[in-house]
């Protein structure tokens, strides 16, 4: 059958199509109007992929694309999930709430199981969708408007204390973790420190002993001048035995003033010795082992060095760690807003009874011209002279009459396969 000889069939049988047509209408515009009517509210969550109130998340580099979707994946996923709406429930009571029950289409019951069902239907009837940007849509749905926004907001506000019990949680087992561990290591560092300590002290006791052993106090240019001094005080001295005597004023002065060179020699190469102690700087190794003195710098006072270091990184890296978490571990708000809350809808989101209609005419138009075929092929009526000669396979001669109004030969036109059975007269 082809266009032609569809809409012959169509104009003939006309009041089947509109029947059909009108009954197809008909009935979705009385299920639209008896349907119960469900209400759809929506709030507006903005999502930030950085924390402000995070130590951790202050040095990090900036989120790919990639990870930035995967992150709201994330968040939707948490959203939506069980444990966010047991928030809701329990902070609305809905348990105990025969109107929210109502409007959720469920009976008032005891025990957990209707705990979980209830669980169960608010996860059912809610809705999260996200798109380029960071905001997520989250809706609900149910048969009261006021419901709808209620227990809509109710989910931004348990999603927002989830994120924020997630987020601390985790942070406070670690800042307690921490600090168990700063106590070992403070103990450890302390230990080191005393040990190094004990090693200078013992070497600075008795390198002040034998600081004539130390080439830094050797060389000092002031040890140096001091010795010049009493050198030539010496030999002033036996300059002067030969001339005065040993019981002359001259010979008792010079004896007082070489003392005074020797003390003041003694303090500075004892003050010199310290200093190289305390800096771990001191004689060669043999002239120490002549000296009988063990320098600082030996074996087991660089492998008490080494292990003061060792302590002390330990010691500031989880110091370190320890101050991120306890920082984190104090934070009062999250990277989640509130950017549009849930207001009672006006208008039902289902049934929507326009676009039930729309989709009626597209069914009924379908419908009642499969209807019209169906019954064309069971009639064996001659409408046309296609239908003459795909009836019989002879060839038409003539047609005399009018096929039908002006409009419909508008419409269809003449047939195509009707030819001339004469020739044109001369």
């Amino acid at each position: 059958m082809n266009l032609r000889q569809l809409l012959r069939a169509l104009i003939a049988r006309r009041r089947v199509f509109f029947v059909a047509l009108g009954a197809v209408v008909l009935a979705a515009t009385l299920a639209s109007l008896m349907m119960s009517k469900s209400y759809r509210a929506t709030v507006s969550l903005l999502v930030d992929t950085r924390d402000e109130q995070s130590l951790g998340d202050a040095l990090r580099p900036l989120v790919l694309p990639q990870e930035r979707m995967s992150y709201l994946q994330t968040q939707v996923d948490i959203l939506t999930s069980p444990k966010v709406a047991r928030a809701v429930a329990q902070e609305l009571r809905l348990e105990e709430t025969p109107g929210a029950l109502a409007a959720l289409g469920m009976k008032r019951g005891r025990g957990e199981r209707t705990e979980d069902l209830l669980v169960e239907v608010l996860r059912r009837n809610f809705k999260a969708e996200t798109s380029q940007s960071s905001v997520i849509q989250a809706s609900f749905t149910c048969a009261d408007p006021r419901w709808a926004a209620a227990i809509a907001n109710a989910y931004a506000q348990a999603y927002v204390d989830t994120m924020l019990e997630l987020r601390v949680a985790p942070t406070r087992k670690a800042a307690a973790w921490f600090d168990e561990q700063l106590k070992g290591l403070r103990a450890n560092l302390e230990d080191a420190q005393a040990k190094l300590a004990h090693a200078k002290l013992a070497v600075q006791a008795k390198a002040t002993q034998h600081p004539e052993s130390i080439p830094r106090v050797v060389d000092n240019a002031f040890v140096q001048q001091l010795k010049g001094e009493l050198l030539h005080g010496e030999e002033k001295l036996q300059e002067l035995t030969t001339q005065y005597g040993v019981n002359h004023p001259v010979y008792r002065r010079q004896i007082s003033e070489n003392q005074t060179l020797r003390t003041r020699l003694q303090t500075e190469m004892r003050k010199l010795a310290a200093g190289a102690a305390a800096a771990g700087v001191d004689a060669a190794p043999d002239d120490a082992l002549k000296a009988g003195v063990p320098g600082p710098q030996a074996p087991d006072e660089a492998v008490l060095v080494r292990n003061v270091q060792s302590a002390e990184r330990a010691y500031e890296t989880a110091m370190q760690r320890y101050v991120v978490s306890q920082v984190d571990s104090r934070a009062s708000q999250t990277n989640v807003e509130v950017l549009n809350p849930a207001v009672a809808p006006l208008k039902p989101y289902r049934p929507n009874i326009a676009l039930n209609i729309a989709l009626s005419l597209f069914t009924g138009v379908v419908l009642g011209g499969i209807l019209v075929a169906l019954l064309e092929t069971q009639d064996a009526r001659v409408r046309s002279p296609e239908d003459l000669q795909s009836a019989s396979r002879v060839p038409v001669l003539a047609v005399i009459g009018e096929e039908g109004k002006r409009g419909a030969r508008l419409l269809l036109g003449p047939p195509a396969t009707v030819l001339r059975a004469l020739p044109r007269p001369q």
